[in-house]
């Protein structure tokens, strides 16, 4: 037989409280029914007693102003119109009373199955005399005058008496005084019947209570009983799992709740023995994976050592490259000032030299401040449309006559399939001439004599490619990787060349990246070397789109 859901067993003890509490909410609903009912009724007949004998204390008010009006006059009739207010009032009151003390006859004699008792009919049969006989006193008090002398008081009286007392032949004063003792026998029997159902409500309450409170304490004994086991199983197994002990498990003993859960819990452990093992593993993974990263390191402090002592070459260099302007400048100047005063064309031969020294000098400082700016990304870009044709055709004549000087010559090839002042880019024409003119400088200074540099364009999918090839000494491939670095030159340049300061390459990346474009190369020693610039074609808008990368 399969065993009872916890779950199940939870929420049958749960509903019978629930049971319990819901018959003790509907036996002190029906109780306080009962005691609303018996109170209604107390209520009832204490109105009616107190506005009977108010109705009696007013006519008796009356006969006494009728009395005073017939034998002196001296009778206020402010108050016998007070006193008559008050007697329809009190009329009109016990009228709405009686009804509904009927009323709640009528209900309870039907609960019971007894007939309506005769005083209550009675008792509103009554009252409905009581607004005629008031008509008829009011009526006999309005035109009451005081006795004329000679007149007989006794016959008068009597007849005053016979308009008070009684009405379409019935004596009200013997109607009234026997309503007024049956409710003052009615009032205390109401109220015992009040007081008898609120006892009854309070036994059932507690009575109610009291069965609640045992159910509760039953269903709580059982409940823990059935929780114990489970759960010191369920504290001895974590407890075991917190001192190490991975292999521990559970006994599975039932197939409810708690079952389940040891069959998670022993499911878990297992898995937690096996993460062990495979933390286990992993560590002697990450120790074996730190020491590689130790020898990686060690490679990097290797390699931070020598970008030092290319930074302290690099000093080197830029000491060279800014001395060397700096002292041409000095000496031509100060042979212009030594000795006696010369015809000014010699001034102006030494002159023009120390502007082509500055010139050098500030090219210097340009080239260093281009690099300091693009290091705090500060680099200006002022990009616009621009012909592709016209300025790859420009510098392609600057190199012309630069290549003429070291005996190299510069040809340009444009596309035969494409209209050159139809083809633009998004850029700074200034900055771009400068990337392509350090390119085509390198081409022509690293060429011998007798070298050509060809300088092309193309069109591909959503880009330009600018390529520059030259017949020049070539890169060996291992130098290939940094040949974008700072400051660096390879051993085939320091030898074919020693001037230079190894930033053009760089300078020419920093112009090209800005522009969201690339720069590859692709050299061959003794054979020549391939400066490919690819940037984005300008579609008509002001955000190009960027090249793919190679």
């Amino acid at each position: 037989m399969p065993s009872i859901k916890f779950r199940t067993r939870l929420s049958l003890a749960f509903a019978t409280l629930v049971a319990l509490v819901c018959i003790q909410a509907g036996f002190i609903y029906l109780g306080s029914e009962r005691v609303t009912f018996a109170k209604q009724h107390s209520r009832l007949a204490s109105d009616i007693l107190s506005d009977l004998l108010e109705l009696s204390t007013n006519k008796q008010r009356l006969r006494v102003w009728a009395s005073q009006r017939l034998m002196n006059g001296d009778a206020p009739i402010e108050a016998r119109d007070r006193w008559l207010a008050g007697m329809r009032t009190s009329a009109a009151s016990l009228h709405d009373l009686t009804q509904r003390d009927l009323a709640w006859w009528t209900q309870a004699s039907s609960a019971r199955g007894t007939p309506v008792p005769e005083a209550a009919t009675q008792l509103a049969a009554s009252i409905d005399l009581l607004d005629a006989n008031i008509a008829e006193v009011q009526a006999r008090l309005l035109r009451l005058e005081p006795l004329e002398e000679g007149a007989e008081f006794s016959s008068v009286w009597q007849q005053l008496n016979q308009v008070f007392d009684v009405t379409r032949g019935r004596d009200l004063r013997e109607l009234v005084n026997g309503a007024i003792a049956r409710q003052r026998e009615a009032v205390p029997v109401a109220r015992k019947a009040t007081e008898r159902a609120v006892e009854v409500l309070r036994l059932q309450a507690i009575g109610l209570a009291v069965l609640t409170l045992v159910a509760a304490v039953l269903i709580a004994i059982r409940l823990n009983r059935r929780l114990q086991a489970p759960i010191a199983g369920l504290l001895a197994g974590t407890q075991a799992l917190q001192a190490g002990r991975m292999d521990h498990r559970l006994e599975v003993g039932s197939r409810d709740e708690f079952g389940q859960v040891a069959e998670h819990f022993n499911a878990m452990a297992a898995e937690l023995q096996q993460r062990r093992s495979d933390a286990e593993a992993a560590r002697h993974k990450l120790e074996a994976a730190v020491d590689a990263r130790t020898a990686e390191l060690q490679s990097a402090h290797v390699t931070l050592q020598n970008i030092d002592q290319r930074r302290r070459q690099l000093f080197a260099d830029l000491s060279h490259e800014l001395r060397t302007p700096a002292t041409a400048i000095r000496g031509e100047a100060e042979i212009a000032l030594r000795g006696a005063d010369k015809p000014p064309a010699e001034y102006k031969l030494t002159l023009s030299r120390i502007v082509g020294g500055v010139e050098q000098l500030a090219r210097v400082i340009d080239d260093l401040m281009l690099i300091a700016r693009a290091e705090a990304d500060q680099l200006v870009i002022r990009q616009d449309r621009v012909d592709l044709g016209l300025l790859v055709g420009d510098a392609a004549e600057q190199a012309e006559a630069l290549g003429a000087l070291h005996g190299v010559g510069v040809r340009l090839d444009a596309p035969h399939d494409a209209q050159p002042a139809l083809v633009h880019v998004h850029a700074d024409a200034d900055r771009l001439r400068q990337a392509l003119m350090i390119v085509l400088d390198n081409a022509v200074r690293y060429s011998r004599a007798g070298g050509a540099v060809r300088i092309g364009w193309r069109e591909l999918d959503g880009c330009v490619e600018i390529a520059v090839r030259d017949q020049g000494i070539g890169i060996d491939a291992d130098e290939l990787p940094t040949v974008f670095q700072r400051f660096t030159r390879g051993q085939r340049a320091r030898a074919h060349r020693v001037d230079g300061t190894g930033i053009g390459l760089s300078i020419a990346q920093v112009i090209v990246s800005a522009h969201e474009g690339r720069i590859d190369i692709e050299s061959e020693p003794f054979v020549g070397t391939t400066v490919r610039i690819r940037l984005p074609r300008f579609d008509g808008t002001d955000f190009p789109t960027a090249p793919e990368a190679a």
